[in-house]
């Protein structure tokens, strides 16, 4: 099939509409023509008039801005999918009829109800304009990229960082990273279950990767990308009702075999925990990943408090682990505020190496438009204007599911065929369905709550859409993320009304126990505490609060909430440690958690009121500004950039500029772009006992080679050279210029295992994590003085021609004060 592109594939379209082919020969590169061309030529014939009408539009609107704004293209359109359809004005075409079909206009789109419409609303996120670059010369792969697709290079330089420094973590090491939406946060645990852990010893067929998602319709999502990417095999995802495939994915995961698995912390927490612990004892647990990790923050205080038992239940799975063997903590996310950093710290770094990494920069792509506050009568009538005329795929977010089976119906009934509605009530089976049209670009829309979206793929969304007020700016931006994921413009439309305030508002106010009723809570659980010694014990958290009237019937699924709301304060609070279900098992009456005491003085109402009173206000400080940012983002007076810099701080991410009101009108009103760089991992890589011996006391071995008489063999040599000290720990290559080894051969090893290579003009510019590394300089290399002074962070081998030149000029073999060998000693002592 023939690719077209530009002024080609508008032909081709052009010829499609009006009848002279069947547009079954091409395919376009620009997604609203491509689009377009599937809808007509689908045999199903899904799409409705209303959804090509509007499908035309962004077509036209795409041309229009290809061609630089000059004229208002027309076609004529005699294709009979658009036969009968009267109602052109209401999409913002002219119609006029000519022989044979009729003569279709563009007209602009500017809503009264919106201000500054000037260049028309769709325009910009028609325009298909690239934003963001990915997979650009600067992020460059490493071979073991092959494993995940056969990709050859990393999206963006911080999704490179974000990958070597999870790989590098630890054995019961955690480690917190910030990722922009779209710069592919899932390829971590993809290679996390393909090439394992800088290190670590680990089987080609054995080793469990638990990926903990928030939603089904995101494990059901990842499940799909990882039978793709890394040619799994189904189940991996853990879903409630499917009785059968859980049992299978329990048992694998209890003998090691299942590789990835995704799972809600509900499920991790119960079903999955005792496969879990028996895997962990054997050393086969690779990782828990949490998936949308602020989300602790956020829920796992008032709202499915399993996600801060997780807590526990890594205690429990790094306790029966044997030493070395330790499964690792890696925490994901787009945003980070302060505050969901903190809580993660309080609950993953105890006892154990806690890092982050953050390499976010505010997205590019959205074009925001902000409605002024309206009624509810009035927004219907201007979100449906919006949807008639806006690009395609568009999500429409609400933040209650009555009003998304509203809005549904409103949307059907209005005549549009292909959108779906998407919300925590939506049965399995149809999440599947939903999921898999989404991604495959089937839907044109998706009406959902913030249910849908969380870390779902689809590059090519358009058009976000709130009727809503979601109850904090974060929220908002991450839902917002789900357009312009190719790197390409995207519109951000949101219509308020006063009335979301207070529904807002009530959702914002996160529901954290009272003292009195938390302190009441626990001195209930301890009063029939079974002792397990050292400072531990185990508490019954389905017990009654209480011996009172009111408390004595309390029991149920609800009145267990309360009480691991009540342990999830006291974690946070640094009053306890959680540390899961104790084992062995209580032989008593009901569901029963391991804590450990950390203060002493933990019944006191005075520690209650010092200690939990400071975690209350904490996340009430921190929920009211969220929420009030929104509402500053609302009174559209300010870049939204600056906004977002509020909440996730200035200085902890790039600083880029998208559109917004103060600048449509006037492109010198931009803010100038504060790039994120690539940030380095704080790993230390160790130093190998097979290395520190190469290297001696002061970190430095050269190994020198004859260039111009190197035996044919001297690659395959290097290869296993490189193969041994990377089964021992060695994760690090950097290349100087060009090499006269053969390097695909050498690193034909590195396609599989997590190794990392860079190739550089200058050592000064590495970003690779700290540790042991070998360094290649390539024939007619200069080095400085800092490259080869001794560096305990940075122990290096250098592997450099016979007649290299040290700094001064003279022969660096002469004068480099390290330990000196040849190549032949250096292969042999690495083969030994």
């Amino acid at each position: 099939m023939t690719e077209l592109d530009g002024q080609d594939a508008f032909a081709a379209l052009s010829r499609l509409l009006d009848g002279q082919e069947n547009g079954d020969a091409w395919q376009a590169r620009s997604p609203a023509i491509e689009r377009l061309r599937c809808a007509l030529v689908n045999p199903a014939q899904t799409a409705s008039a209303l959804d090509l009408a509007v499908l035309l539009r962004q077509a036209l609107t795409h041309q229009y801005m290809r061609c630089g704004t000059n004229v208002a293209p027309t076609l004529r359109v005699a294709h009979p999918r658009f036969s009968g359809f009267m109602c052109w004005d209401q999409v913002g075409l002219r119609a006029r009829v000519i022989e044979a079909g009729m003569l279709i206009t563009l007209l602009p789109w500017k809503p009264a109800w919106l201000r500054e419409t000037d260049d028309g609303v769709e325009n910009f996120a028609a325009s298909e304009i690239t934003c963001r670059e990915f997979n650009s010369a600067e992020c460059e792969g490493d071979p073991m990229l092959s494993t995940v697709g056969g990709r050859t290079s990393y999206r963006s330089r911080g999704q490179r960082a974000a990958v070597r420094a999870a790989l590098s973590t630890p054995a019961g090491g955690s480690l917190v990273i910030a990722l922009p939406t779209g710069e592919g946060k899932s390829m971590i645990f993809q290679l996390i279950h393909t090439v394992g852990f800088v290190g670590a010893h680990q089987s080609e067929t054995a080793g469990v990767t638990l990926v903990i998602v928030p939603t089904v319709a995101l494990g059901v999502n990842h499940e799909q990308d990882a039978v793709t990417v890394c040619n799994l095999s189904r189940p991996l995802a853990f879903q409630g009702g499917n009785d059968t495939e859980n049992a299978y994915i329990i048992k694998r995961i209890a003998d090691g075999t299942q590789g990835l698995c995704f799972a809600s912390p509900e499920a991790a927490c119960g079903s999955l925990r005792h496969a879990l612990r028996h895997a962990a004892e054997k050393g086969l647990l690779r990782a828990l990943v949490i998936d949308e990790a602020h989300l602790v923050d956020q829920w796992g205080t008032g709202f499915r408090t399993e996600f801060q038992e997780l807590s526990g239940l890594r205690r429990e799975l790094l306790t029966v682990a044997p030493q070395g063997q330790e499964m690792r903590t890696i925490m994901l996310s787009a945003t980070l505020t302060d505050s969901s950093l903190a809580t993660l710290r309080s609950l993953f770094g105890e006892e154990s190496q806690f890092e982050s990494l953050s390499a976010v920069q505010l997205r590019p792509e959205p074009d925001y438009w902000i409605a002024p506050f309206t009624d509810e009568a009035s927004r219907h009538s201007q979100i449906l204007e919006a949807l008639h005329h806006v690009p395609r795929p568009a999500v429409l977010y609400v933040t209650e599911v009555a009003e998304a089976e509203v809005w549904y119906n409103r949307l059907t009934d209005a005549g549009f065929g292909t959108v779906r509605k998407l919300h925590g009530k939506t049965n399995r089976a149809e999440r599947e369905e939903i999921v898999s049209q989404w991604r495959e670009g089937a839907l044109d829309i998706v009406v959902g709550t913030s249910a849908f979206g969380l870390g779902i793929d689809y590059a090519h969304a358009r058009s976000v859409l709130h009727a809503c007020l979601p109850e904090t700016l974060d929220r908002f931006y991450q839902e917002v993320g789900r357009g312009g994921r190719d790197g390409k413009a995207a519109l951000s439309l949101i219509v308020p009304t006063k009335r979301d305030i207070v529904i807002a508002k009530r959702i914002n106010i996160q529901k954290v126990i009272s003292i009195q009723r938390g302190h009441q809570r626990w001195r209930a659980m301890f009063s029939g505490k079974v002792s397990l010694g050292n400072g531990r014990f185990a508490v019954r958290i389905d017990g009654r609060p209480g011996n009172d009237a009111h408390d004595i019937d309390m029991f149920g699924d609800k009145n267990t909430d309360w009480n691991l709301r009540t342990l999830a304060v006291m974690a946070r609070a640094g009053m306890i440690n959680l540390l899961g279900t104790p084992y062995p098992r209580i032989n008593q009456e009901g569901n029963w958690l391991e804590v450990e005491i950390i203060d002493d003085h933990h019944s006191e109402m005075t520690c209650w009121q010092k200690h939990v009173k400071r975690v209350r206000q904490e996340v009430a400080r921190a929920s009211k500004h969220n929420f009030n940012l929104m509402l500053e983002f609302l009174e559209d007076k300010q870049c939204p950039a600056i906004v977002f810099g509020k909440l996730y701080g200035e200085k902890c991410i790039g600083r880029v500029c998208s559109r917004c009101r103060r600048c449509r009108g006037d492109a010198s009103r931009r803010y100038p772009p504060v790039p994120v760089g690539e940030p380095r991992s704080a790993w230390c890589i160790p130093l190998i006992p097979l290395l520190s011996d190469l290297l001696g006391y002061d970190y430095r071995l050269l190994v020198t080679y004859p260039p111009d008489t190197l035996e044919r063999k001297a690659s395959r040599r290097l290869g296993e050279i490189l193969r041994r000290l990377q089964n021992a720990g060695l994760a690090k290559l950097i290349t100087l210029g060009a090499q006269v080894f053969d390097m695909q051969r050498v690193l034909e090893f590195a396609k599989t295992s997590p190794f990392f290579v860079s190739n550089l003009t200058s050592l000064a510019l590495s970003r690779l994590p700290y540790g042991p590394e070998l360094v290649m300089v390539g024939t007619g290399q200069m080095l400085v003085p800092q490259n080869i002074t001794s560096r305990p962070r940075n122990p290096r081998i250098f592997l450099a021609p016979d007649d290299q030149l040290a700094p001064d000029g003279r022969r660096l073999k002469d004068v480099f004060g390290g330990r000196t060998i040849n190549f032949d000693e250096f292969y042999a002592r690495v083969a030994q």
